[in-house]
Order: structure tokens, then sequence, then C-alpha cells
């Protein structure tokens, strides 16, 4: 069975239906597709000119308000548009199991009406305030309908589990009832309900035309699936990978990883996996146990990494010496016999687009004086590579203790590494800043952990290089602040694709 994409099209009055429907099929050319008709405001004749105008299967919905929808006709306006809507030729009709269950009249008309015209039932369940506590009791309901053709369930995510139990639900029917089912997470946690329906098997997801025409929150857009998401390309079988962390969204690695699958021609699907700060074992493990799922590597961000260590170290994972000293991880990948290998790939990635800032050699760094600002877990990576390489590393961070404990943690090394207060940064003497903190990263683009030093000895120079980590926006505040003043600046898209290719020869 292939997973079709569905477009919801609202049918409103003053909507241009043609062109509407149109703009949907023209998005989902080339893949399979349907579109659902949302007639919650719809007249008669309005639905009657959208059923006219569709060239693909189409499922008629009539959402009512208590539903999350937007209807507010009463029921029997609800059932007698329904009625026509199976004369006119939908191939599908979608009823919620509570309008089912509480009128004999939609029951006995529906089922009749459906038979006689040849239309399908779809049975949907909608919770829109997050995961209901009696998830398994809706799903035994819905099944209990034999007359329906299809099921359907949605429900708010809470986290990114709630998506894992979405792609997992429809397996755990019993033997004896195999009737296609949807089941959807809706929000940005269960934007992976939908990205893996393919994958899954279900019979279809919706995806939108373009961006601010969703029906529930988390649709992605067609293209998103299609290129993003390597849709077409998704198999049963298809590798996972994809990048953990909290908040997630603005991560361009999928662009990157699948765009690099893409160009050899390699399995695997590569997706944001957005993970709250207390649930990364507990998520993982559900990652990794789905079945179906076939987890193999993943990237891992703030503010995971020294929560990823531990895992690794916890799952007897093979982990190379400077990463155990690093004390973090950006890294996971399980082999196809399942062993776990971790390491960090934002040293080197971050070194090398350092160095590229004067003449591309990492022994350059021998005696350069750099201020790293914060004390999280790229810092410690960035921090360990430069001391190895023999750079004066000054810690700054708001925090002093953890400053001062992080530059103890790396005393001894090829390099020297000190703490110094925040409130001196505007007086340091450095060759290089590099900013580890997350001050600047979308949608905080206004912010800045640091304003340029234009004035007395320790003034910026085009000898002096501005590296932020941040690589969404490209151009933060702070590189356009330090190019204003003069210095040489390092996009942290810079050192994003170097570690990224990194991890990408390693899954």
């Amino acid at each position: 069975m292939t997973t079709a994409l569905c477009v919801p099209v609202f049918v409103k009055a003053k909507l241009d239906i043609e062109e509407a429907i149109a703009e949907a099929e023209e998005a989902l050319e080339g893949t399979a597709g349907m579109i659902e008709l949302r007639c919650d405001a719809a007249t008669a004749k309005g639905m009657s000119a959208a059923l006219d105008a569709a060239h693909l299967p189409v499922i008629v919905t009539i959402r009512p308000t208590w539903e999350g929808g937007f209807s507010d006709k009463s029921d029997a306006e609800r059932l007698a548009l329904f009625q026509e809507a199976i004369e006119a030729g939908a191939d599908y009709v979608d009823i919620e199991l509570a309008a089912w269950e509480k009128s004999r009249d939609v029951r006995e008309t529906l089922t009749d009406a459906a038979e006689k015209n040849g239309t399908r039932l779809i049975l949907s369940n909608h919770c829109f305030g997050g995961r209901p506590a009696d998830l398994a009791e809706r799903v035994a309901r819905l099944r209990a309908v034999k007359e329906a053709a299809l099921l359907k369930i949605a429900w708010k995510a809470e986290s990114l589990l709630d998506a894992i139990d979405a792609l997992r639900l429809p397996q755990q029917g019993p033997p004896n009832d195999r009737r296609p089912m949807v089941a959807l997470a809706m929000g940005e946690e269960g934007l992976l309900s939908r990205i893996l329906a393919r994958k899954f098997a279900a019979p279809f997801t919706f995806a939108v035309a373009q961006r601010g025409k969703e029906s529930a929150p988390g649709q992605p857009t067609v293209d998103e699936l299609r290129t993003r998401y390597r849709w077409d390309a998704q198999r049963p079988d298809t590798p996972l990978y994809g990048v953990a962390g909290w908040p997630v969204g603005h991560s361009l690695s999928p662009d990157i990883h699948n765009a690099g699958f893409t160009a050899i021609n390699a399995p695997g699907v590569y997706v944001p996996l957005p993970i709250r700060p207390d649930r990364f074992a507990e998520t993982v493990e559900a990652l990794r146990t789905c079945p179906g799922m076939h987890l193999r590597g993943l990237s891992v961000t703030i503010p995971h990494k020294e929560a990823a260590l531990l895992y690794a170290l916890e799952h007897a994972a093979a982990i190379d010496d400077l990463s155990r000293h690093i004390g973090v991880v950006n890294t996971l990948a399980w082999d196809n016999t399942g062993r776990l290998s971790a390491f960090n790939s934002d040293y080197a990635g971050a070194l090398d687009a350092l160095v590229a800032a004067w003449d591309g050699r990492r022994e350059t760094l021998t005696g350069k004086r750099v201020a790293v600002l914060g004390a999280g877990g790229a810092a410690r990576a960035i921090i360990a590579g430069l001391v190895h390489h023999g750079a004066t590393v000054v810690i700054y961070n708001r925090t002093p203790e953890k400053a001062r404990d992080l530059a103890a943690a790396f005393a001894g090394g090829t390099g020297k590494v000190v703490a110094a207060p925040w409130d001196k940064l505007p007086q340091s003497c450095c060759d290089a800043f590099i900013n580890c903190t997350p001050v600047g990263m979308h949608p905080h683009t206004a912010a800045t952990p640091l304003e340029p030093i234009t004035e007395g000895p320790c003034a910026w120079s085009a000898d002096t290089v501005v590296f932020d980590t941040v690589y969404n926006p490209q151009m933060t505040r702070l590189l356009k602040l330090a190019k204003a003043a003069g210095a040489t600046i390092v996009p942290g898209t810079e050192m994003f694709v170097r570690q990224a290719a990194i991890q990408f020869a390693e899954f």
C-alpha cells in the first residue's frame, strides 16, 4: 500500500474553489495524493463545486466546533450535507466517533448511503488538549465500529514519545482487524508521526500546499515532506537518523544530511527530534526499541550532550579518549549489529572553521589567546581542542563556578586555560572570541553576548577573529557588530557544515 499525501482545502463561500484545489493538486503532482474538503463552513452549492473541481480522491469533512473544527451546523444539517457529498461521489466522508455513537440516525443514514454509492467511511477522534488519558479506550471504541473502512485518531503531542506511540499504534491492532488506521500526534513534538507515515505504511497523512493553510497543528508542507524528508525514498526498512535537541525546529541538520543521502543515493531519512531536557535517555530508548524505526544515528545538540555521553557509557558504547576527556558527545551511531559508538565532532569542526580565518593550519593555534564565551557542551569540546593544540584559553561564563570548573578540567594540557569574570570580557585582549552560548539564536536574533571592543589596546581589528557557533541566523547580531568594527568573522555555519560532514561519514 502506498501512503498518500492528503492536502486539506477549506471550502468557504468566498474562496475560489477551483484555484485552491488546483494549487493542492499541483503540489501533489507526481505522488499519491488526496484532497480533504473541509466543509465546516460550506454550503451545499460550494461543496458540490469543490467536488466537481477535484481530480483526485476526496475526503469530505465537516468538523464541528466541539471536536476542534469550525462548523456550528446542527447534527441534522451536517448529516444532510454528508448525504449530498456521498450522492455527489465523495470517495470518503469523515465522521466523528462521538457523533456516530450519539445518533442512531447518523449511523443508519451514513451506512446506507455509503453502501449504496461506494463511499468509504472514516471514523475519527481528536483531542486538541493533549494526550487523552483514555487513549486505549478510544482506540477500542473506534475498532468496535465495523462499518468504518478506515480509522483515524489524533491528539496534541505532549512529548516526542507521543509521536512514537502514534507510529506504533496502527501496528498494535488485533489480528482479526487489519483495517488501515491513521494515528497522528499534533504539534511540533508530533511531527515525526507525519514525516514517517510512509515508512510506517499509514494509508495517508496530511500536508498542506503552502504554509499558513494548516487544518491542524504541526502539518508540514508537501514540499517539505518530499524534498526535506525524502518522502519518495522512504521504505519500511529505511534507516532513521536525527538531530536531538530542545529546541530543535531551527536546525539545518535535516537539510544537510538528507541532501547528502540523496547525493550518494543512500537509504536514510534524517529528522528533527525535539526531546525535552529531562527525557533524553527515555526517548532515545523508545526510538531504538520501536519496531520498524531502525534508528541508526543521532546528532546531539543543546542541552543533551552530557546526557548523550552518560547514555553511551550506560550502554557500553565505544568512545574515543578525547571525547571521554571532553565529557560530552554530540554523535551516537549504531552499526548493523546494534553496537553503539559515541564521539564528539564539535571540536574538529570548530577548530577547522577557526583556523580557516588565519592560514588553515591547526598548528597556528599554538600561542594564540582565545576567549571562549560559555561553559556548556560546545564550549567543552572547543576548549579541549584549543588546549590540545597549544592555545591559551580564557573562559567567560555568567556563572563563575562553571567557568572555573571547566578550566580545572582541562588544566595540564599542551596549552593553558583560565577562567575570568564575565564583566571583564569588554577588556579582554584576545586573538579570537568564540561565542558558545545560545545568545542570538533564532528567534531571539536581536540579542548579542558581547559588544565590540573598539577602544584601547584590546580594540578589535582585521587580525581579530570573532566566531559565533550559533548558525541560525547565519549572520547573528554579534557577527554583524564584529564585521562593522573591522574584525574577521566566522559564522556558525562553517563549524556546523564541517562537523556535520564528520558525522555523515560515520553514519
